[in-house]
């Protein structure tokens, strides 16, 4: 199977080669409060310089930036890159930095190519939440800082052994030494779905 036939071949992409590839289809500063809202605006070109090319009303794109709006909730996520996105289950870059976020929503699960996840600047508060990640394999590039969970005893090193695919969290390298560490006795109760830390 060749790379053009294996979307995932290609995870080492940095965010740099991803633009190239095609850029971004950009919903940012929008002000949007829902997914719902952002489906009725459009992408911009003026961070990028460039146009994401358009087939039959979709954007010939894999990353999608939706930053610096005031989404409360990733509800709809997946409903949004359908209309949008060519290839929705394809999206490898999704930038969510900067909103008012409280949860990981279930539609993340939805986009096993994605690469790379900005979450940095929400308000994501209970680090159980992160375990709705442990099923993109293909994640390499993870940003989860300026959330609540932050300061939970021990975030990184249980962001990392949660993901151990993962190459950059908080745009800083994942060292093997990291990889290594163990959690202190307890962590794994703390970090349970149904305990509210």
């Amino acid at each position: 199977m060749s790379a053009k036939e294996n979307p995932t071949s290609d995870y080492k992409r940095s965010e740099r080669q991803e633009m190239l590839a095609a850029p971004p289809l950009d919903l940012s500063f929008k002000k949007a409060t829902t997914m719902n809202e952002l489906m009725n605006k459009r992408g911009q070109i003026i961070r990028t310089g460039k146009s994401v090319k358009i087939v039959k009303d979709r954007y010939m794109t894999s990353t999608l930036w939706l930053s610096n709006n005031l989404l409360r909730s990733m509800d709809g996520l997946w409903r949004l890159a359908e209309k949008f996105l060519d290839h929705p289950a394809s999206l490898s870059w999704l930038d969510l930095s900067f909103n008012q976020i409280s949860q990981i929503g279930e539609d993340i699960e939805r986009f096993a190519n994605l690469k790379i996840l900005y979450l940095h600047g929400n308000k994501i508060s209970i680090i159980a939440d992160t375990l709705r990640l442990r099923n993109l394999h293909n994640l390499r590039s993870l940003t989860l800082h300026g959330n609540p969970i932050e300061d939970t005893p021990c975030y990184r090193g249980y962001i990392v052994h949660l993901l151990p695919q993962l190459l950059v969290l908080d745009f800083s390298p994942v060292i093997a030494a990291e990889k290594k560490q163990v959690l202190p006795v307890g962590f794994s109760k703390m970090t349970q779905p149904d305990i509210r830390i």
